[in-house]
């Protein structure tokens, strides 16, 4: 029953449009006195920050007048609100309710938190750099990142790069209902005009108080809308702790598609996930889900009333969630996607402040630029990504994965050496001819035959390489009498567990001592007594006070931008 009630209450949010209805026409003054304002009538036109990827709060464009002359406006019958009759600005053109889409979650992986800022402007639908000239450094060519370096999701992403290896999940899913663009030539706001009006000839001395517009204004206005509402979540996924488990990067995404997608439409491919998801969450501790698992995360809820912290993976728990914001998104909807224009293309050419706007425009976009840089050197494997230049790349074995990440827990180094004996008592005529054997898992070491000697000490050292530490293994030694080849007499055996570190210890045999040492490295992200335990590889503090990203700078601190 509950489930029919989601079902209508979805049907009832989407029912009134089909097709797209774009249909104007003029109102008489007295209709145009009393029609409301379509919703989000004031969202184009606004100032725009490409570097933070905000909107400023600040209008360039007036999108508060709707007088066309005589008292008369552009009235639109709106089907999401019973076809009420509602007005647009003057400078609003192709308004219009858009078709009925279905609702489904999509997703993006990121290798690494600079291609996940790069892809930070991706809300923006046309190519905002047109109208400005922004070259690069050709010395800093490869993975130069223009906009978005300072928005929310970019420093989410770049507090969590300088704590340990991340890798970036993004999973939304969007409605749109109506949209609209401006015309060509929009009147401009009063205080817009009043602001530019007042700057001085742009030079070096005043170049401050361009910034001031930028700081105000941006650096773009909004000249297209699309509106509605979308739910935009970031999921930082410890590499690392990932591959330990057995998951890859693209297998935790794909799982919170599926937990996301429980309310939603559901595609072939998470239909196709579903058993996959169900057999790899036997992986998690406790059969947690992927989502409570993987919660490193930031949620942003664009349009509507919402009070859902982390809505798109726990709304399934309450449809109503979802389905009460959808219907609030055709009252209150926001910017889902957006063209922008560089603020200076505003102002007539021969305007005396338009070639110093788009002058210091350029220079602040220039100087939050992200520029690729390799903050350290691999400590295991070698670069040789060309997607990620500063990616790490391992030859993959039982122990290593390609990314440079221990295979499971447990995984470390093992190195035995200074073994000696005390005491040993073998031979009834002559000293002890002794040996030892040392053993662990399938990997067998002996040292050589020191004859005639009850405290003997073995030169050798045995490197065992790779192995892992578990509950079935022990190191073991067995000292023997050598008489002969084909005639040894055990002086005794003694097996012990491993511990992390350098350990230096004895045993009883049952005629004499034997002394040892061992040093046991876990492998790169483990540690803990026997190396079960993950733990973070974080920047240096000196390296995170230079890198603005784990491997990115930003080119206003290189002294790059001219």
């Amino acid at each position: 029953m509950a489930k029919l009630w989601q079902l209508m209450l979805l049907w009832w949010a989407w029912s009134p449009l089909c097709l797209p209805s774009s249909v104007s026409f003029i109102g008489t003054p007295q209709e145009c006195k009393s029609a409301p304002f379509v919703p989000g009538y004031n969202l184009g036109g606004e100032g725009f920050d490409i570097v933070t990827m905000v909107r400023k709060g600040a209008y360039v464009v007036d999108t508060e007048t709707w007088n066309l002359g005589n008292d008369t406006c552009t009235l639109y019958s709106n089907s999401y609100m019973n076809n009420e009759k509602q007005k647009v600005p003057a400078a609003v053109v192709d308004w219009r309710t858009l078709p009925k889409s279905s609702l489904t979650v999509s997703s993006t992986v990121y290798d690494s938190v600079e291609t996940f800022v790069n892809d930070s402007t991706s809300s923006v639908s046309n190519d905002w750099k047109i109208g400005l000239e922004i070259p690069v450094d050709p010395s800093v060519t490869i993975g130069v990142g223009l906009g978005g370096s300072h928005s929310k999701a970019a420093t989410f992403g770049m507090q969590k790069s300088k704590q340990d290896r991340y890798t970036f999940c993004r999973h939304s899913v969007n409605c749109k209902f109506y949209s609209y663009r401006l015309i060509t030539n929009p009147p401009l706001s009063h205080e817009f005009i009043s602001a530019v009006k007042s700057l001085p000839k742009y030079s070096l001395e005043n170049e401050v108080s361009y910034r001031h517009i930028i700081d105000t204004y941006g650096t773009h206005y909004i000249t297209q809308v699309s509106l509605g509402g979308e739910i935009k979540a970031i999921t930082s996924v410890r590499t690392c702790a990932a591959t330990m488990i057995g998951l890859s990067a693209t297998e935790v995404s794909d799982c919170l598609s599926v937990e996301a997608s429980v309310s939603f439409a559901k595609t072939a491919s998470i239909k196709a996930m579903y058993k996959h998801c169900q057999a790899k969450k036997k992986k998690l501790a406790s059969s947690q889900s992927f989502s409570s698992t993987f919660n490193e995360r930031n949620t942003e809820v664009i349009g509507g009333h919402i009070a859902e912290a982390d809505i798109l993976f726990e709304g399934q728990s309450n449809s109503y969630v979802y389905n009460n914001w959808l219907s609030s998104l055709k009252i209150t909807p926001d910017v889902v996607q957006y063209n922008l224009k560089p603020l200076h293309t505003i102002l007539p050419l021969d305007h005396p402040a338009s070639a110093g706007l788009k002058q210091e425009v350029e220079k602040y976009i220039k100087e939050n630029a992200l520029l690729k840089k390799c903050s350290e050197s691999c400590r295991i494997g070698h670069r040789s990504s060309k997607r990620d230049p500063c990616a790490c790349i391992c030859n993959s074995n039982q122990n290593i994965e390609s990314n440079c990440c221990p295979a499971g827990k447990g995984l470390a180094t093992l190195k035995v050496f200074k073994l000696y004996a005390e005491s040993l008592y073998g031979d009834v005529i002559t000293e002890t001819d002794g040996s030892v054997e040392v053993r662990y898992g399938d990997q067998i070491k002996r040292t050589m035959i020191i004859s005639n000697n009850d405290n003997p000490k073995w030169p050798e050292t045995f490197e065992f390489g790779s192995i892992t530490i578990n509950m079935q293994n022990q190191l073991t030694f067995s000292v023997y009498d050598e008489d002969t080849y084909w005639n040894s007499d055990l002086l005794g055996e003694c097996s012990v567990k491993l511990h992390q570190g350098k350990v230096s210890d004895s045993c009883m045999l049952n005629h004499g001592t034997l002394f040892f040492s061992y040093l046991v490295e876990c492998a790169p992200s483990l540690s803990g007594d026997q190396c079960q335990e993950y733990i973070p590889s974080p920047m240096s503090p000196s390296l995170a006070k230079v890198f603005y990203t784990r491997n990115g700078v930003l080119a206003g601190e290189t002294g790059s931008v001219k």
